[in-house]
């Protein structure tokens, strides 16, 4: 039995860029400030894996000094309440402090994104 939230989601924050660096190519905005960080986004093109069983369509990574800051999982259709239960299911396994599944009608996909507790608003 996998016993690390990161044998399910693969790509572990805080990871270097360079574990990744001939699978990115770098997208537009190539860089942004959220929080008062610096993030550059990329989409991962190497060998798109299964994510709590189901293979993503797009992976795209934020990056802030070549640290791995998010993750976003681009999958086709409303598939929030499968996610949902396989998150579920992961009862003993510790998630990422900060994540979330969002349902992109106009577009018709879903994303599961985790990221670092800095991206995160402090009001």
């Amino acid at each position: 039995m996998k016993n690390d939230i990161y044998d399910y989601l693969i790509f572990k924050l805080d990871s270097e860029y360079t574990e990744y660096e001939f699978d990115l190519i770098s997208i537009p905005p190539y860089e942004f400030i959220e929080n008062g960080l610096s993030l550059e986004p990329y989409e991962y093109f190497g060998e798109i894996h299964e994510v709590l069983e189901l293979k993503a369509k797009h992976i795209l990574m934020y990056f802030n000094a070549d640290v791995l800051m998010r993750v976003e999982f681009l999958y086709p259709g409303d598939i929030v309440g499968f996610l949902k239960q396989r998150i579920e299911k992961m009862q003993d396994i510790g998630l990422p402090e900060y994540m979330m599944l969002i349902l992109r009608k106009e577009r018709k996909f879903t994303v599961l994104m985790y990221q670092n507790k800095l991206l995160q608003k402090h009001n």
